[in-house]
């Protein structure tokens, strides 16, 4: 940040911004990105809508593209979030846009930290960026599941960054562990692995495994079975499926090897089973 301060500053030299400026650089002085609470010194010198206007516009020239670190520039991004001009606003959606489409993690949650906070004191130009967030968020949060795990557009948030998100969204209410799974038990095949459950939740397998033992003191690999061994008895005794599609959907390519599981787990073959759970027919 010290060098676009200085940048600009000079550039500041020959115009009627550099006293305001010098303003400026002196309150970033008292800022604590992480702080709300020392925000608002910021928000005089947002009232300067032309300085402000003139400020993203060398902020623009002097980065084509935001930072790949973005917490070093926060505080000029939270300085024109106070800002209600739409010239100043198309500078916060562009940077936030950027942050999303490159999947900064770092930059979305500093953006969204920086939005939600402004927005939620008042400023109603802000509205449609914040409206803009959450559908991101609601997006990514629901974007994965486990039947997708070969999806190339997983979200690139993880579990920690969406429960920080609900803590910033007033309108974003991730789940719970419990509740997440239970969502998701719906979605869940005879193909599912756990690495895909973990990815369903933005976790890491290693976490996921971990989390999964805490909840429910069973391995996730063994929940994973039952719920197998729950699924193939459903769609062999509820359903009419050919035997071939219960067992190509539960993760079996050969009949025999699904006759065999069948008989180790149920004690009968796929055939006896549906056949047994056929009502008698009367005489």
């Amino acid at each position: 940040m010290r060098k676009l301060s200085g940048n600009i500053e000079q550039n500041a030299l020959q115009t009627e911004w550099s006293g305001w400026i010098r303003d400026v650089v002196h309150a970033f002085g008292l800022v604590d990105v992480m702080r709300p609470d020392t925000w608002r010194v910021l928000a005089p010198l947002a009232e300067s809508v032309a300085a402000v206007r003139w400020l993203v516009g060398q902020i623009r020239r002097c980065n084509t593209m935001p930072p790949e670190l973005p917490h070093e520039e926060a505080k000029f991004y939270l300085l024109a979030a106070f800002c209600p001009d739409n010239r100043v606003l198309g500078f916060l959606i562009d940077t936030y846009r950027h942050y999303y489409r490159t999947c900064n993690r770092l930059g979305v949650l500093s953006c969204v930290r920086i939005i939600a906070a402004v927005s939620g004191e008042g400023y109603s130009h802000l509205n449609f960026l914040y409206n803009l967030m959450m559908g991101n968020v609601l997006r990514e949060y629901r974007h994965s599941g486990p039947a997708s795990g070969k999806n190339p557009d997983s979200s690139f948030l993880t579990d920690k960054d969406f429960r920080t998100l609900g803590r910033l969204l007033p309108d974003f209410h991730p789940f719970e562990f419990r509740d997440r799974l239970q969502a998701l038990r719906q979605q869940v095949t005879g193909n599912t692995t756990s690495e895909e459950l973990a990815r369903a939740c933005c976790m890491s397998g290693s976490a996921f495994r971990k989390r999964f033992k805490q909840e429910f003191d069973i391995p996730v690999s063994e929940w994973l079975r039952e719920h197998r061994k729950e699924r193939i008895k459903r769609m062999l005794l509820d359903t009419d499926l050919p035997l071939c599609q219960v067992a190509e959907s539960n993760g079996f390519n050969m009949s025999s090897t699904f006759s065999d599981y069948c008989r180790r787990n149920f004690g009968s073959s796929p055939a006896q089973m549906r056949k047994k759970s056929e009502p008698v027919k009367e005489s």
